[in-house]
Formats: C-alpha cells, structure tokens, sequence
C-alpha cells in the first residue's frame, strides 16, 4: 500500500503524539505537528523583488552578502514600494505545486526588516495601506494554504527600519559603521523604545487576530541599544492569547518553542525542536538568473534533517508580479514524482535511532525502518544491531532485495539495474 503525506502525517503524528511533545517547550494539544512536519516552504516577498535584490539588507552600504549601491541611501531601495504591484498573483498555484512535492508547511514573509507589510496595517506608512489602495496580500495566501492542506507560517520581523528613529545598528546604513548608534539620552531611549514596541505589538495583533487559524509565528531578530527586557515574554504571553496551539521560533530574545539552523548545516545533530532554512535558488528575495538546486539535492538535505528530527524550511522568492520563478514548478514536479512511492520514508518520519547504526542514513515508521541510499551512499548498506528483518523491500516498486543478517548486521545492495538518480529508499519490516 502506497501512503500520501497526509496519511503519513496522521498516522505518525497521531501515534507518537506524546513522543513528539518531549521533543519540544510548548505544552499546548495543537503544538506536536511541528516536529512531524519534516517539509516547509518559505517566501521571501516583497518590494525588493521589483529590483531582484536580498531583502532589506540591499540597502546597507558595503554589507558583503547583497548589499547593492544602486539602492543606498534607503530612500532609493524604498521607492521601489512603488513599484511593487503584483498582477499575476496567484498563490492556489504556488501551494497547489508545493503539497504535490510533500511540503506541509508554508512560511510567507509578512514584514521584512525594511518594513514593508504585505497587509493593509493601520501602523505605519510602508504598506499595501498606503501603497496598493488596501489590498491585502497575505489573506488569498493563507486560503489557498489551507485549500492545500498546508499549515499556515507567518514571518514577522520585529525589527522594521521604517520606522523612525530605529536603531538599524550601522549609523547612516553604513556597513563600516556596523554596532555604532546615534546618541540618545537614556529617559529618551526608553519612551522610543516603547512606543516601538506598542507599534510592533499592535501590527502583531493584527496578524494573529484577522486571518483565522495560523500555526507558526516566525520572528527574525531585535535588539535595541540600552534596552536589555526587550518584552519577550510578555510577546510571547500575546501571541500564545491570540493563538493557543501556534508554534514559535526562537528569535526574539530567545525565547519560543523550535529553532533554525541557517544556511550552514549543523555539525551536529541538534536538540529538541528544529529546522533547518536555506535558499533554493541563489538569495532569499526573488532571483530572476538563479538556477534552482536539483530535486536530488533537495531530497537528500531532507533526508539528512529527517534523519536528524529536524524540518527543512526551503527558500524561493516569488517575482513582483505574484509568479514562480523559471525552475519552481519543473523541480516541485520531480520532487512529487519521488514522493508519490517515497513519502512516507520522510514526511512524518521518525528520526534515525543513530548515526551509527548504518552507513546509510535512516529514518523510522510504525514497525518499520527506512534505509535512505542516497547516490552518494557507498555499497554494501550495512545496518547494524538488528534482529532478522521479515523482509527487505525497495519502497518505491516492492522489489525484495536479497540480503544477509550475521551477528546482528543486516547487509544488502540495492542492484546497479534497480537505482535512479535520486533516493532510492529500502524499508526494513
């Protein structure tokens, strides 16, 4: 029998719901997807993607990783607000073809550091609000997300360098100037500090009051120079009243329930709740030449944080005007052709019992092993103290595979005529 994602989350999720809460800090009965999750998409959008630039850090003169000249001083980067007019939006397209490929997931920037929200917030001047005649972007999002049975993720910066007189840390968006600040009198600092706070709170609520049901919070840094409470409890305590069972990172201040590793992978295996985020095709905003990274890579980074317990929060910025960039859809249809025999080996999965228990990586079903032999797993596969198996199958066409069991080590090799290009899983019964 073949299990689509859905299945395998239901099943996995709804067995080891009490195994899955250890993993994690939040105690509430919606929390225990999270760690089952095992596949996201992330969306960097927003004005910067008119000009195809890194999102808000292109305006930092000198910043080695997209920094842009053409767009410093921040006036230049933020007249491309408008511009920003997205005619072919079309989110049921994305979403449609990211469930096909096994994401459960979805995580949409929101506000980026430069400000910009992508709803028709009452706070502030950098928004659809005053740009877009009150057009909300976010709600067609989050509908075609639960059409697709994907779990809805909002991105939130708190930091937001719109607003005036924050702190951006590189006085003048000057790179070379980095950790300095203007002067401000300590009384002073504090009144600025609050209202940016009451500001931020009152953006927050909005997106967690007016779009039903969302189930991961993503926030992306603050800091603010002589304020050491910067309220993340009490954050934390508002989002948790607005959104009982919603899922936190860990990047205000610390605090919250999972947290990410970014672009450089994890030397080792990290604990409790996590994931893992990088880019796809080139930088998180939208890259009009960026080549996306093939379906073989993405199943293997997959495999490897599955193996681990973590989820893979993968990057790609949609254009200005609401499409996909070239390569999405070619990719996401590769990646479901895999997952329509495979899925079940990694969303949902179970993580591996050890590194070293085999020279290929493993993830667990209910009474089953799964053994990943990636292309660049070296034969014989080697499991190492287990019992006999009652078989040894590969999952995507049931084929038996012979195999030898001595001393508690279980040894086959799947035939040269039997491999592809990508993962070829082997279930252990």
């Amino acid at each position: 029998m073949k299990f689509h994602r859905r299945d395998a989350l239901k099943m996995l999720v709804g067995g080891a719901g009490s195994l899955l809460q250890a993993f994690g800090r939040s105690s509430n009965p919606d929390a225990p997807w999270f760690p089952a999750a095992s596949f996201g998409l992330f969306s960097h959008w927003g004005i910067h993607s008119v000009a195809g630039i890194q999102p808000s850090w292109a305006m930092i003169k000198g910043y080695p990783a997209g920094g842009d000249p053409r767009f410093h001083p921040p006036e230049k980067y933020y007249a491309l607000a408008k511009e920003f007019n997205p005619q072919h939006y079309d989110p049921d397209k994305w979403l449609s073809a990211a469930a096909k490929a096994g994401f459960t997931y979805s995580v949409l920037t929101t506000k980026h550091h430069d400000g910009y929200a992508l709803w028709p917030t009452k706070y502030g001047e950098m928004n659809t609000r005053v740009y877009m005649g009150g057009r909300d972007l976010l709600k067609p999002w989050v509908e075609a997300c639960r059409r697709h049975g994907l779990r809805v993720g909002f991105y939130f910066s708190p930091r937001d360098w719109s607003y005036p007189g924050f702190p951006v840390g590189d006085v003048d968006f000057d790179y070379s100037k980095r950790g300095k600040f203007h002067a401000v009198e300590p009384a002073a600092n504090a009144r600025n500090f609050e209202k940016f706070y009451e500001y931020t709170l009152g953006q927050l609520g909005e997106l967690l009051s007016n779009y039903g049901k969302i189930d991961i919070l993503w926030f992306d840094g603050l800091d603010w120079p002589g304020i050491k409470d910067l309220r993340r409890e009490q954050t934390l305590a508002r989002a948790r009243k607005l959104q009982p069972g919603i899922v936190i990172n860990d990047r205000w201040d610390g605090g919250g329930d999972f947290s990410t590793v970014e672009v450089s992978y994890a030397k080792a295996r990290p604990t409790g709740w996590w994931e893992y985020c990088t880019t796809w095709n080139g930088h998180w905003g939208y890259n009009p030449n960026g080549k996306f990274l093939p379906a073989s890579w993405v199943i293997e980074t997959l495999v490897k944080t599955r193996a681990w317990g973590g989820n893979f929060l993968l990057n790609v910025g949609p254009a200005p005007d609401g499409t996909m960039p070239g390569g999405f859809y070619e990719r996401c249809g590769e990646i479901s052709a895999w997952m329509t025999h495979n899925c079940e080996s990694l969303i949902g999965a179970q993580p591996s019992p050890g590194d070293s228990r085999s020279n290929a990586p493993i993830t667990l079903g209910e009474h089953r092993w799964y053994i990943h032999v990636l292309p660049t797993v070296r034969q014989p596969v080697e499991v190492r103290d287990v019992p006999r198996p009652q078989s040894v199958n590969l999952l995507a066409s049931g084929a038996k595979l012979t195999f030898r069991h001595v001393g508690g080590i279980l040894r086959f090799e799947v035939p040269q005529a039997q491999r592809t290009a990508l993962d070829d899983v082997v279930v252990i019964q």
